[in-house]
């Protein structure tokens, strides 16, 4: 016989064993104490990287063990970062991220089915493990990019340069793909310099590096070689489509007076032009778009030579 104590206390027990339960899983998916340990583990794994697009692609898979995710889209105009994990489907969910009124971007999870008050409120608990990696990856993203932007045009230096021609180059000679470098030289620059000084002749290589980002496609990569030496690698470009492409830059050089001390000072290019061979490596390939470059030089200036 069960007494009417027994029959409280069974109760409560059962009560208890439901909240247990209940704080385990909610509709099909962990929350409490295992949301706690999944939280752990996240924060244990977006330690293992600062590169931004890792820390995005652990922070999108670990949180897929919790919450039922297709894609996972994120954006931040101030770095000019966009990236897209997994496939963006027709439900989604916004967040706008920031620590101490600092923008860190925007998150955008998507997914074929709505999203339940549940599963909001678990998203939301795992988005506050990825602020701080998020952070940290963000300056170190924009540490990087200005180790390697000239600082007088903004545009790649020599160290970004090198890593990014020896790529192209090792892609293109992997995948037989066609592959073009130019090296562009001012003409008499340093008549600039002497009858202008050092901070015009500045001017000028600013505007001579935004002549070229305005003349190129957006696959195409432009870099300051040094002093008044710049250096453009033309993917999947033909020798043809890259003399094309050397004298149409010539063209808008010559016709684009650069501002100086309040005056129109005209600029001239001399411009070589070389096309990956199949005996080529980076060395050579960049020797006869340089020796090139001297042959439009001895040419009188201002011209286009191929090598």
């Amino acid at each position: 016989m069960v007494t009417m104590a027994e029959s409280k206390a069974r109760q409560r027990e059962d009560a208890k064993d439901k909240r247990a339960a209940h704080s385990q899983r909610v509709n099909g998916f962990p929350v409490e104490n295992k949301l706690r340990d999944m939280q752990f583990k996240l924060a244990h794994n977006l330690q293992c990287s600062l590169d931004l697009y890792t820390t995005l692609e652990l922070f999108f898979n670990n949180v897929r063990e919790a919450v039922t995710l297709d894609g996972l889209r994120y954006s931040t105009p101030t770095a000019g970062v966009e990236y897209s994990l997994g496939d963006q489907r027709a439900h989604t969910v916004n967040y706008n991220l920031s620590t101490n009124e600092n923008p860190l971007g925007q998150i955008i999870f998507s997914r074929a089915q709505k999203f339940n008050e549940s599963e909001l409120a678990a998203l939301e608990m795992l988005l506050g493990v990825l602020y701080y990696p998020l952070r940290n990856a963000l300056l170190y993203q924009a540490a990087l990019h200005s180790s390697l932007r000239d600082p007088v045009t903004g545009i790649g230096n020599r160290a970004a340069w090198d890593a990014a021609y020896q790529r192209e180059v090792k892609l293109a000679t992997r995948h037989g793909t066609e592959l073009s470098l130019l090296v562009i030289d001012i003409d008499h620059f340093k008549q600039v310099n002497d009858n202008y000084g050092h901070q015009q002749g500045d001017k000028l290589l600013k505007h001579l590096a935004k002549t070229l980002q305005d003349s190129l496609r957006e696959t195409d990569q432009v870099f300051r070689y040094g002093g008044e030496e710049f250096v453009v690698i033309l993917n999947n470009t033909n020798a043809k489509d890259a003399a094309l492409t050397a004298e149409r830059i010539r063209l808008q050089v010559a016709m684009s007076p650069a501002l100086i001390n309040d005056q129109e000072v005209f600029a001239s290019v001399s411009i070589g032009v070389a096309h990956l061979c199949a005996d080529d490596d980076p060395t050579s390939l960049f020797n006869r778009a340089d020796c090139a470059m001297y042959a439009a030089k001895r040419a009188g200036r201002n011209k286009v030579s191929c090598g």
